[in-house]
């Protein structure tokens, strides 16, 4: 009886053993990275329809391309191809707007999908003042960037009828897979 019990509690540390091995295995693998960065985008595309005459109603298409500048302390596609696509749906320049940005690099890619709020004023001189802000989200990524997971937020503005900036921050993680490349 001693032997089975014996036996039962190795089998059992052993089990314990590597479920905490496996545990700190994932926490090692997943520890988040804070990323920053600046994008300057241009219009490639922006196709609108207006739904109504009278409330100024649109739903838009576009597509931007641009660059990704890095400013935080863990460079993070810096100098990428930036290529943005989304809709928006405002009501006198103000409203829902969602998408997905694609960031390259060599082998490096990372997607992300976005979403968050436009808003639109005049100026004290009468011109247009477009600022967004939303939340976004790692979807998928290639070469060091594979498995790519993690969130962050973003706010711009539109400096001209057909160039955007945007400020992002966020945190990522990758799988054990793509750390040991």
């Amino acid at each position: 009886m001693t032997r089975v019990l014996f036996k039962l509690f190795i089998v059992q540390f052993v089990a314990l053993m590597f479920v905490f091995a496996l545990g700190v295995t994932t926490s090692e693998a997943q520890q988040k990275t804070k990323v920053s960065g600046n994008m300057t985008m241009a219009h490639t595309k922006y196709e609108t329809i207006n739904v109504s005459v009278t409330d100024a109603h649109t739903i838009s298409l576009y597509s931007y391309e641009g660059i990704n500048v890095s400013t935080g302390k863990q460079a993070f596609m810096d100098a990428a191809r930036l290529i943005n696509i989304g809709t928006s749906e405002l009501v006198k320049g103000n409203g829902p707007h969602q998408g997905y940005a694609r960031l390259i690099k060599g082998a490096d890619t990372v997607v992300s999908k976005w979403g968050g709020n436009v808003t639109a004023a005049l100026s004290a001189e009468g011109t247009p003042l477009v600022t967004f802000a939303g939340i976004f989200s790692y979807t998928t990524g290639t070469g060091q960037f594979k498995n790519i997971q993690g969130t962050g937020t973003y706010k711009g503005k539109y400096i001209s009828s057909t160039i955007a900036t945007v400020e992002w921050e966020g945190e990522y993680s990758v799988g054990a897979a793509a750390m040991k490349k």
